[in-house]
């Protein structure tokens, strides 16, 4: 239910514990920054290289037996016993940067706007 990084020299650097089933495959973002884990329990989970769960990918009903990088690791392919492979896009946290950016002005000085609804950019990019 792990995943170990190893250096060259043999020694291992970290163990990725979270999946609760067995982990079927592995794959290094393209700027090796990012860890994909494919896994027996139906998701896929990225990691930094620190061994912190950055976010679990839900959406299988059944074992992720792999998973991949785009090129430009901005969308990874998952594939499972359930018959389908997903693609998921890891760029949405930039595109709701770039939304809340452009509505935050008219969120926080539009009159008709509802006061609980002024600040919900607010938090936008302190989320990861």
């Amino acid at each position: 239910n792990t995943v170990k990084l190893w250096n060259l020299k043999g020694q291992e650097l970290q163990t990725l514990k979270g999946h609760s089933s067995s982990v079927l495959g592995v794959a290094f973002s393209p700027d090796g920054q990012t860890i994909a884990s494919a896994s027996d329990d139906n998701t896929v989970k990225l990691w930094n290289l620190k061994g912190q769960e950055l976010q679990t990918l839900k959406g299988h009903s059944n074992s992720v037996r792999g998973v991949a990088f785009s090129p430009d690791g901005q969308t990874i392919a998952s594939a499972s016993s359930d018959n389908t492979v997903k693609l998921w896009n890891l760029n949405l946290d930039d595109l709701m940067l770039k939304g809340c950016a452009w509505v935050r002005d008219y969120l926080q000085n539009n009159p008709n706007v509802d006061e609980s609804d002024k600040h919900l950019c607010d938090d936008i990019g302190t989320r990861r």
